[in-house]
């Protein structure tokens, strides 16, 4: 096999094992399904319903993509901007696309550690699109499939603004790298210039915020925030 295809894979893996690990981090059971059905990961509330009797069940659907791009800043101009591409299979986004108790999950992870990034173990940025926002943006021009290719192409590019005060934030676009109708996700670590939906798109517990808001169940109030 080539090296290139080991490489997706451990990547894969590690985007994959990221997730888990916060969830568990939210007080969640986690799972990885043996058979590709389209769903990477599975998280479950066993222990609040152990601890609980009588609690319904929650479960949440997970796709994980993973990426890896060097990500940089010129030393003369602050200001960046770096574009990742994740691949789909059509059958997964009309999976993920049916409702909010799914989301894709993309981890970008940075070539090597610098000043800008210091992530090559952990990730130098993650981000979630719920079904409902999938729904959107493949409407809004999202997917493309490039030539030769049988899968699905979503491009995201992640920005940080050029003044000193800018915040590092991913934008969905087209094809021709154009946002796409709900493609802002907000920006990483400010509380200014919110998403679309105002949810907290760069973290597990912001996912899981929403989607509950959403469902109309309370959240959770041991659930720590990561």
């Amino acid at each position: 096999m080539a090296q290139d295809f080991f490489d997706l894979l451990y990547n894969g893996y590690t985007g994959e094992y990221q997730l888990m690990s916060s969830l568990y981090r939210n007080g969640l059971d986690a799972l990885r399904p043996p058979a590709d059905m389209g769903i990477d990961v599975v998280s479950l509330n066993l222990k609040q319903q152990l601890e609980h009797p009588g609690m319904a069940p929650e479960t949440f659907f997970f796709q994980v993509k993973t990426a890896v791009t060097n990500v940089s800043e010129a030393a003369d101009r602050p200001g960046a901007i770096a574009t990742v591409e994740f691949k789909l299979k059509q059958s997964e986004v009309d999976l993920l696309a049916c409702s909010r108790d799914r989301a894709l999950f993309c981890y970008v992870y940075n070539y090597e550690a610098d000043s800008l990034t210091d992530a090559f173990e952990a990730p130098f940025i993650c981000f979630w699109l719920d079904g409902t926002l999938l729904e959107k943006v493949r409407s809004g021009g999202a997917f493309f499939r490039k030539e030769g290719e049988p899968k699905l192409t979503l491009a995201c590019q992640l920005r940080k603004p050029k003044h000193e005060y800018g915040h590092w934030h991913a934008v969905v676009v087209d094809e021709k790298g154009s946002k796409v109708d709900g493609g802002y996700l907000g920006v990483v670590g400010g509380s200014g210039y919110p998403a679309d939906d105002e949810a907290d798109h760069y973290s597990v517990v912001g996912y899981l915020k929403y989607a509950r808001s959403c469902s109309g169940v309370a959240e959770k109030s041991d659930s720590p925030t990561q």
